[in-house]
């Protein structure tokens, strides 16, 4: 591990060979514990939304562009509906993805450590370990935008027409994936027009080729979006703030958040790793770096002003990580210089794996085990994957006491994990309809009664109740794990509107 951290190359001519093996190890062993949380960890509840997907194969969805859909159905097809099963190829994921991210770092970087590194630093990354292990749009994400650095790496090195060829690919597969994959091609294009190399070659019709590629690979997802009244891109251009109240205390939790998640240390050397002095030891002369900060620094002033107004999930910043790795790769390994920074640099290079492999070591034991309790259901884990069976045939026991035919809800993770704890019973939401596009379901309202409405908040609950003819308050039932208590969900008797009887025709007149 100390081959990989510690400052300048040594003078040695194998060390790139150990660095290379050390890599291969390290991320052997981080691919052999995903697979152990995937197959032993509950499904989170928008897994198991995802897992609704699978079902049924769409070009689009409501939420997002339908690439995790078809890792889960491969997963499935291998080894059933499992959380294994759904999680699989979101896991193997991270094999490609990391080989991109060490290609890229060897054609950006001086030191021949830099690729070895730079794929290592990826996998221990909070986000680059969980975001490749969880079934969520993150994962294939990660893995194209991660082809497209390597891509634009190739480029500015030697821009030739199968790199562009391969760049506009993996952009389509990548915003197939998550419309965020455009904010990396907006910069990428960005890119293009700052640097010399990559600006030249717009007088030859590779680029264009490329782009036009891109478009064709996206386009079954706009086809879609034209044929369900713009869906997908009327939700997510829902995020745009520009309306909303100017709050940047969400600024400080978004820094905050992203320190989390590349875990401290990688963090910070990822900034050192961009600035002026200690970049221009690092990176390979020909526009590296500057292609590094356009790639990194476009999507980031976004959100950066988003925060300025509304929070900024921490994972919607997940596409960006193989080049923080790369960043943070450049950081540890330029010389550490003379002063404080001489002082303390190397020590903080050999402790940044050792610290990020201790997190992901203790979240994925938390995961696993759950050994306390003592945050309560502030505690996401806890929150998100314990409880739900026993939650489910709570539910469906006071489902079979009133007769009910289904359960309705107004809250797509409680039908997406009830409808997967209660296989054999209907499970619908009642309201946002779109999203259940893609599966054969009968209307709500036709729905013989009486129905057990869950309600997981109150929204809609007066369209809801409005639609039928009667209710009955059944109280309130909570999910609960060892001395956890989940905050509960209140529980309704619904009757359908009774349809008036016809009138009875009149007699006839003798």
């Amino acid at each position: 591990m100390s081959t990989l951290s510690a400052g300048p190359a040594p003078a040695s001519s194998s060390a790139g060979d150990i660095a290379t093996r050390g890599a291969l190890a390290l991320i052997g062993l981080m691919l052999v514990w995903r697979l152990v949380l995937a197959a032993f960890v509950p499904l989170v509840p928008d897994e198991a939304y995802y897992a609704l997907w699978a079902q049924g194969l769409s070009a689009g969805y409501v939420d997002h562009p339908p690439m995790i859909a078809f890792f889960i159905r491969a997963g499935q097809m291998l080894l059933g509906d499992t959380p294994l099963g759904v999680r699989l190829f979101s896991v193997l994921a991270a094999l490609p993805a990391s080989w991109f991210v060490w290609r890229a770092a060897e054609d950006l970087l001086e030191d021949r450590r830099a690729g070895a590194l730079a794929a290592v630093l990826f996998n221990a990354t909070i986000f680059g370990f969980l975001g490749m292990t969880l079934a969520t749009p993150d994962a294939p994400l990660a893995l194209f935008c991660a082809a497209m650095v390597w891509c634009a790496a190739r480029l500015v090195r030697a821009p030739r027409p199968l790199w562009w060829l391969a760049m506009g690919l993996a952009t389509g597969l990548a915003a197939q994936s998550k419309y965020s994959g455009a904010m990396l091609a907006g910069a990428f294009s960005l890119a293009v027009l700052a640097l010399a190399p990559l600006r030249r070659q717009l007088l030859t019709p590779w680029p264009w080729l490329a782009a036009l590629l891109a478009l064709l690979v996206f386009l079954p997802n706009i086809a879609w979006n034209a044929a369900h009244d713009w869906a997908t891109l009327t939700k997510q251009g829902g995020r745009v703030t520009a309306q909303a109240p100017f709050r940047p205390g969400f600024l400080p939790e978004f820094v905050g958040s992203q320190i989390g998640l590349a875990t401290p240390l990688i963090f910070l050397f990822a900034v050192l790793g961009l600035l002026p002095r200690r970049a221009a030891a690092a990176f390979r002369p020909g526009g590296g770096r500057a292609l590094v900060m356009i790639l990194l620094f476009v999507p980031l002033a976004y959100f950066a002003v988003h925060a300025l107004r509304s929070r900024v999930e921490g994972n919607w910043v997940g596409f960006l990580y193989p080049l923080v790795a790369i960043a943070a790769a450049a950081g540890m390994l330029a010389p550490a210089g003379s002063g404080w920074a001489g002082r303390n640099l190397p020590g903080l290079a050999r402790a940044t794996l050792p610290l990020a492999f201790g997190l992901i070591l203790a979240l994925g034991i938390h995961a696993l085990f759950v050994p306390t309790t003592l945050a309560g259901n502030k505690d996401a884990v806890l929150r998100m994957t314990r409880g739900w069976p026993e939650f489910a045939a709570e539910i469906d026991a006071k489902r079979r006491a009133i007769g009910a035919s289904a359960i309705l809800t107004n809250d797509y993770q409680m039908t997406s994990m009830l409808k997967r704890e209660l296989p054999g019973v209907t499970v619908q939401q009642f309201d946002e309809r779109q999203r259940y596009a893609f599966m054969d379901e009968p209307e709500v309202l036709s729905l013989p009664g009486p129905l057990l409405l869950v309600l997981s908040t109150f929204r809609s609950f007066n369209d809801i109740t409005g639609a039928f003819g009667g209710r009955e308050d059944l109280g309130e039932v909570s999910r609960r794990f060892r001395d956890v208590t989940m905050p509960p969900v209140r529980l309704f008797r619904l009757d359908p509107v009774e349809t008036p009887a016809p009138d009875a025709p009149a007699p006839p007149v003798p």
